[in-house]
């Protein structure tokens, strides 16, 4: 069986997955009780791709819901949901503007040196923030979706994605992620709790939380 087909059939698993749902629904539960998120609070969601990590899960809330390119989904197009356009490193709001800033799986997608503009900026508008992303050391690298893909040198990893598909990457669309350890994460936030979020008693993602 042709790569491309086995990770096809991941993506579909993925996406479909009741299993990925309920990792997705316990951490929006995690964010709603570390940040003591009440129904009439306003959330900044930054980096919100299709809405699958808060919108998807939330009809109370207003939502504010930021990208530098916004997917169009049924969440998004939910009633309490605002779309808009913006880039995350430097966002259009007034400092504290948010009672609660979100968001899930995005600062490693960021250019390492944006990165701390990126935490800068929610620790500016969001007066409490929770901030996901998968850790470096989890055995599985999650977008590639290949055990240990990070620590190979960069020129390796870009010969692989150009001559197969590779989890969420499409074959020679590569894009450069930068995964976090948990002191990266406590250096970008340094106002922040670090939680871990665990499988099989290996820390699969980080979050930074002010609460």
């Amino acid at each position: 069986m042709e790569s491309s087909s086995v990770f096809a059939r991941t993506r579909s698993w993925a996406a479909s997955s009741d299993t990925v749902r309920r990792w997705r629904e316990g951490r929006y539960e995690l964010f709603l009780s570390l940040c003591h998120v009440g129904p009439e609070e306003r959330i900044l969601d930054v980096g919100c791709g299709a809405g699958a990590a808060l919108e998807r899960f939330n009809r109370t809330n207003e939502i504010v819901a930021v990208d530098l390119k916004p997917l169009e989904s049924e969440w998004l197009a939910a009633p309490n949901v605002l779309v808009e356009t913006a880039d995350a490193t430097r966002l259009p709001y007034a400092d504290g503007e948010f009672p609660v800033a979100f968001s899930s799986s995005v600062i490693e997608h960021v250019p390492p040196q944006a990165q701390q503009a990126f935490a800068d900026e929610i620790r500016r508008v969001g007066r409490r923030y929770f901030v996901q992303t998968p850790s470096r050391y989890f055995p599985i690298e999650p977008h590639y979706q290949l055990p240990f893909f990070q620590f190979l040198p960069r020129r390796i990893r870009m010969a692989l994605n150009r001559r197969f598909s590779l989890g969420w990457q499409p074959k020679g669309e590569w894009e450069e992620i930068t995964l976090l350890t948990a002191r990266d994460l406590r250096r970008l936030f340094p106002d922040a709790e670090i939680h871990r979020e665990r499988l099989f008693g290996l820390t699969k993602s980080l979050m930074a939380v002010r609460r």
